[in-house]
């Protein structure tokens, strides 16, 4: 099955005044993308719809055979369980689990079997195998996203959603982060859309899609 990613007259309404409009895409499967554009043009709510966790207000968006503008929202939610990895800006790692808790309890979440095994294979993956009983506090900012980042992968999704994943790293460790994501992604042979305000990253990242704004 084709796991092309595509946008058509797409829109998002936020409260009475916003409306975040976008061009249309075609994005094919295993494209690795920068989402760039200033601040307040949508670029997370995109990647929210893309995710399931939001419906446009006009347009279709589709991933394969799934068309999401079409699907209720418990429909979204499972298409989210089964194909997309999402990593978040602040991670939102539960601060009472360990490393490998937080890994697991997504899988749960997912109805994946194995949970326990599956998270520490995507852990040793990420080099965080000495660290698998660590609590997020006891963790460095790197070694917190890299346990997101085993968290989004750890069901192989199809799709890989980041938003800002150097909004907390110098430089050197952002590029370090982008490496990992791109080896990650192709490894899965999944679609990689990254947000960024970052010009460095936006350039680590072969295809580009700027959002204009709201209407």
């Amino acid at each position: 099955m084709s796991r092309q990613l595509s946008g058509r007259n797409l829109s998002i309404q936020h409260g009475a005044e916003v409306r975040l409009t976008y061009p249309d895409f075609s994005w094919p499967a295993g494209t690795h993308l920068a989402l760039t554009g200033p601040s307040g043009t949508g670029k997370t709510s995109l990647l929210n719809a893309v995710a399931g966790l939001l419906r446009p207000s006009t347009g279709q968006l589709c991933y394969g055979e799934h068309d999401l503008t079409a699907l209720s929202e418990a429909g979204r939610d499972a298409f989210r369980r089964r194909e997309v990895g999402y990593v978040f800006q602040d991670f939102h790692l539960m601060p009472g689990l360990s490393a490998q808790e937080n890994v697991e309890l997504g899988l749960r979440v997912a109805g994946v079997r194995n949970a326990g095994a599956l998270a520490q294979t995507a852990l040793r993956r990420l080099d965080l195998a000495g660290r698998l009983q660590s609590k997020p506090w006891q963790l460095s900012t790197g070694e917190r996203q890299r346990v997101a980042i085993a968290r989004a992968v750890a069901h192989r999704p199809g799709l890989l959603l980041v938003d800002e994943p150097t909004a907390h790293l110098d430089r050197e460790r952002a590029a370090g982060a982008m490496s990992l994501l791109r080896e990650v992604a192709t490894e899965l042979g999944a679609t990689l859309v990254v947000v960024t305000h970052d010009e460095a990253v936006a350039l680590s990242l072969p295809e580009h899609f700027r959002i204009r704004g709201a209407s």
